[in-house]
């Protein structure tokens, strides 16, 4: 029987070259663009020493659309920095996969940052990869 107490959120982990992840520099289009390239409905925002500032989704941007009073082009040309969500829920590469999973329900989400004690980004979890693993 699999001893899930012990399986490490590292085993999971799409390391940070397979994912979008931006300087707080870019712009909102290049979020989109990335997230689009890399096919997750997520960016990250890091800074210059790979800290991670905060983080934004398909949903932020959804949601900003709706509620910006801008033209679409304008929003568009914006830095990244203002539209992140500065607060993302994240995990330590130390945690075990149960803290990681409960947190994702908890939360509804899909996709979580994995950082190391400086809050550095390492990479990120992904529901279905976690998903196939616990069904086979």
């Amino acid at each position: 029987m699999l001893n899930k107490k012990k399986i490490s959120v590292k085993k999971f982990i799409i390391k940070k070259n397979k994912i979008p992840v931006l300087r707080e520099t870019s712009l909102l289009k290049e979020a989109l663009e990335n997230m689009s390239k890399y096919k997750f409905g997520v960016c990250f925002c890091v800074n210059k020493k790979g800290k991670l500032l905060g983080i934004l989704t398909d949903g932020d941007v959804r949601r900003k659309i709706l509620n910006i009073q801008k033209p679409f082009s304008a929003l568009l040309s914006d830095d990244l920095v203002i539209h992140i969500n500065k607060k993302p829920f994240m995990i330590n590469e130390n945690k075990n996969l149960v803290n990681a999973l409960k947190i994702m329900k908890n939360k509804q989400i899909w996709d979580l940052p994995v950082v190391d004690k400086k809050n550095i980004l390492l990479g990120m979890l992904h529901l279905h990869p976690i998903v196939d693993f616990l069904i086979k």
